[in-house]
């Protein structure tokens, strides 16, 4: 369950897939401080800050600290992932150095102990 992440990398496909490999999860892209759309059709490298944007992958062992460096120190974009809480989104900050993993079933857990 890998996701190759590279500057050609539409914004809404990068959310869909994300979402379709972790459902209880959600990745939000933010440029000059505001957020994109999930809607939106630009290419990473089109709201990147950098000039040479490269690619890489993302995993399910890596942690949300990791994958916020990387699209930072990659790409030049701050991220941020919500983890589902019934039917709210709450972010991860506090449980940054979680997997992936973790935190999508951790996620699954909760909404089904509410469901």
């Amino acid at each position: 369950m890998k996701i190759i992440v590279d500057k050609d990398m539409i914004v809404n496909q990068l959310a869909r897939i994300f979402n379709e490999h972790y459902p209880y999860l959600r990745i939000e892209i933010y440029h000059n401080g505001n957020e994109i759309s999930t809607d939106c059709f630009h290419t990473l490298e089109e709201i990147s800050s950098m000039k040479k944007p490269s690619e890489f992958t993302i995993i399910p062992t890596m942690t949300i600290d990791q994958i916020e460096a990387f699209f930072w120190e990659e790409l030049g974009l701050q991220v941020a992932v919500f983890r589902k809480v019934g039917n709210s989104w709450i972010h991860t900050s506090f449980t940054n150095d979680w997997t992936l993993e973790r935190q999508n079933r951790t996620g699954r857990n909760i909404f089904g102990a509410i469901a």
